[in-house]
């Protein structure tokens, strides 16, 4: 991968939201297993960005937005959050 290649990833969630939290972590476990510093993690509160959420087509929580596409709208499994990531990656 190019060293300039960045890859956003945005969590949107909901204040108390406890499927939120474990998508977060998720994330964050998946992250650290690729050990690629070049991926932006962001968690939005969805309440707080409810324009840019629309904007977006996210209407649940927690949804998944990779370089700008909603990917999940849902926690995904580990498998699938790695291929979505490293499609991105290769890009």
């Amino acid at each position: 991968m190019p060293d300039n290649t960045i890859v956003i990833i945005e969590i949107f969630s909901a204040p108390g939201c406890n499927k939120c939290g474990k998508a977060f972590q998720l994330v964050q476990t998946v992250l650290k297993e690729l050990g690629d510093e070049s991926i932006n993690l962001r968690r939005i509160n969805v309440v707080d960005e409810l324009d840019y959420a629309v904007a977006l087509g996210i209407r649940a929580t927690p949804s998944i937005v990779i370089n700008g596409v909603l990917v999940f709208t849902t926690t995904p499994d580990t498998e699938a959050l790695c291929k979505a990531i490293l499609t991105q990656q290769n890009r």
